[in-house]
């Protein structure tokens, strides 16, 4: 039996910042059919500590060891907890250390640490515990892979090389090393290296790294493990260029053979019109149309707006830079004018989010557009079920998961061609898809759609249809994860 250990900063449904959670929550469930040991770990982060160990949670949880481990000039001392993934059998490492680990919030929350230098300094020490702990022989949990995620485990290969360099390590772990989004790469100051025990003078890459006087998490990662993989196919050939790499496309193409891109699954236990609690009314593909309309109908009388047979194209989005919601909002008159309803759910930018709010007001669309700017799960579902079509018009999308559940809920993605978008619409076969990031693009496609809808459809129908029964879980992807675990434990012991 393959193990597997997948290390990362976040796991649904335990803690969720953003879509590492899903990833982290949802691939382990796929591998274990398949006969993988797979164990996940993370920190143990405070709230999550108060709530599992006062036992509010209701979730049974055990300390299985303590270590001492010397970052810096100290020996810390660290505690591992296990507990399950929420209804599965699947182990789930939490790492507690109260100096570095255990205090402060969930990263990115607005109580996070001081500053983001302690932020890495977190994270250094949850990837030196992982390498020390995980990647020696040990009486807990000796996988053949640690699966990292992100800058947050961007260092595990290099503790794991420097371990090796100290010490003979039978049959060491091999590494994968997956970016989400390579927008967010973690730059600490070059002591971490040194408390992370790492020699920067004799270590080629850690000393290029160090050059411009930092050092990059996610570089260490892309540079140190055996294979890496992206996200989406697309992503993976974008991040080679300048416009996409973030400044590492450089690296990137060098490593191009050990490069990957694998599709992020969605879990359809979750996203399914036929067993949605969260709709107003589930329906499947038989009736289809009747339950959307249903649902579009109780959608439209909630938000008190009017109900007729005009489109509805909804937004579920972050409203971020990323995800070209300036385009949108630039646009709001020309949709409209269109004949568009239009309904828009997202919290982010300030000033996004002021214009998107305005429009609430204009008495010349009030009853057909809504602006709400909150997030909500339960009015996301509801949504993906009322709209027509679903608008995602992002700069860059390493995978994007909103147009594959749009997609299951018969609900047509326009999409400009980018990443995950580019590898999972079909331009007229499962959705309409543009290239130029222009609101002219934009526009042309929402008005190819538009047209479709009223005028032809018969194209339409067949549209949703082919949308409804493309197979985006987990299943496929987790193959291609298991062989990739194989390629990278065939590997020889290079160091």
């Amino acid at each position: 039996n393959m193990k597997v250990l997948l290390a990362a900063s976040e796991c649904s449904p335990l803690v969720k910042v953003g879509g590492v959670a899903d990833v982290v929550g949802s691939l382990p469930i796929a591998l274990t059919q398949y006969g993988i040991d797979v164990r996940i770990v993370i920190p143990f982060y405070k709230d999550l500590a108060d709530k599992m160990l006062s036992r509010q949670a209701n979730i049974k949880i055990d300390k299985i060891d303590e270590i001492q481990v010397k970052y810096g000039q100290k020996n810390l001392k660290v505690e591992l907890y296990s507990t399950f993934l929420p209804g599965t059998e699947i182990i789930v490492y939490l790492i507690k250390n109260d100096d570095l680990i255990t205090n402060g919030g969930i990263y990115f929350s607005p109580e996070t640490m001081a500053s983001p230098e302690a932020e890495l300094e977190r994270f250094a020490l949850f990837s030196k515990v992982i390498g020390q702990y995980f990647g020696t022989p040990n009486k807990i949990f000796y996988p053949d892979v640690i699966h990292c995620n992100d800058w947050h485990t961007g260092m595990v290969p290099q503790v794991l090389q420097s371990i090796s360099r100290f010490r003979d390590v039978p049959e060491q772990p091999r590494t994968i090393f997956t970016i989400h989004n390579l927008a967010y790469q973690g730059f600490s100051k070059l002591e971490v290296a040194s408390k992370l025990e790492l020699d920067i003078k004799n270590d080629r890459t850690l000393k290029w790294d160090a050059e411009d006087d930092n050092l990059d998490f996610v570089l260490q990662g892309v540079v140190g493990s055996d294979y890496i993989t992206t996200v989406s196919k697309k992503y993976s050939e974008e991040i080679q260029t300048p416009e996409f790499g973030e400044g590492l496309h450089e690296i990137l193409n060098a490593r191009e053979a050990r490069l990957e891109g694998i599709l992020n699954g969605i879990s359809y236990e979750v996203f399914n019109p036929m067993t949605d609690r969260e709709i107003d009314f589930q329906y499947s593909t038989g009736d289809l149309k009747a339950g959307k309309q249903k649902n579009k109908e109780a959608l439209l009388k909630s938000l008190g707006l009017e109900i007729s047979n005009r489109p509805l194209l909804g937004i579920i989005s972050r409203l971020a830079h990323q995800k070209g919601l300036d385009l949108v909002a630039e646009s709001l008159d020309e949709i409209m004018e269109m004949g568009y309803s239009v309904v828009i759910l997202g919290t982010g930018d300030p000033q996004l989010e002021m214009i998107f709010k305005e429009y609430n007001s204009k008495t010349q669309f009030n009853k057909r557009y809504k602006a709400l700017i909150t997030f909500s799960e339960k009015t996301a579902r509801q949504i993906y079920a009322a709209s027509d079509m679903f608008l995602v018009p992002s700069r860059y999308e390493p995978c994007g998961l909103t147009q594959m559940i749009a997609m299951k809920y018969g609900s047509v993605p326009v999409v400009r061609g980018t990443g995950g978008l580019y590898d999972t619409v079909e331009e007229n076969v499962t959705g309409y898809v543009y290239t130029g990031f222009s609101k002219v693009d934009m526009l042309k496609a929402l008005k190819r759609a538009f047209s479709d809808f009223t005028s032809n459809k018969a194209k339409w129908e067949r549209i949703v249809i082919n949308g409804v029964n493309r197979d985006y879980s987990w299943k496929e992807s987790a193959k291609k994860y298991i062989t990739l675990y194989k390629k990278a434990t065939a590997l020889k012991q290079s160091y």
